[in-house]
């Protein structure tokens, strides 16, 4: 069975998933709900994100999806990174053949804005799931990238948190 790709991603209520520092401390408050995402990770075989994701994810200190496989798309080499992390510089639709059919497990497309877009673009992405904060942020950096492409998804479900949180589960295309 061919791997799915999944998006997993919180947002302000604006649209943002980082404030205009770069910084995702704002969601801090929320951090005491239980979001599902350890079930959600059960499923995961490889964990995709872009170069600005994984270099926010280094400066944290520990790295947070253990011996997951992680592929970080990049246009240049990396230095040095976790056993299990390795840098993609070719091209993505090539990527997303190789993972369908190579991947035990879904693949999490795990952000930033220019990777969900790339990967909405090529179709690759089926399902997508989107935690919206209840916060105002005003700026920042923006859930999705800009582009001359419509998609329609269709809504799976709905679930609201005791914090305001609201989780919406889509089926893409």
């Amino acid at each position: 069975m061919a791997a799915g790709f999944r998006a997993y991603i919180s947002a302000s209520l604006d649209g943002y998933i980082a404030d205009a520092d770069g910084s995702i401390a704002w969601m801090k408050p929320f951090d005491s709900v239980d979001y599902g995402f350890d079930g959600f990770m059960e499923h995961i075989g490889t964990v995709v994100m872009g170069r600005t994701t994984y270099e926010h994810l280094r400066a944290m200190g520990r790295w947070p999806h253990g011996d997951k496989r992680c592929i970080v798309v990049t246009s240049r080499s990396m230095e040095t990174a976790p056993d299990n992390v390795e840098p993609w510089l070719g091209d993505l639709a090539q990527l997303v053949a190789d993972l369908k059919t190579s991947t035990a497990g879904d693949v999490w497309v795990a952000g930033g804005a220019k990777a969900l877009r790339a990967f909405l673009d090529l179709g690759a992405i089926d399902h997508f799931d989107l935690f919206v904060m209840p916060v105002l942020l005003g700026r920042g950096r923006k859930l999705f990238e800009p582009t001359d492409r419509c998609g329609r998804m269709t809504l799976l479900g709905a679930k609201t948190y005791i914090n305001g949180v609201v989780r919406l589960s889509y089926v893409v295309g």
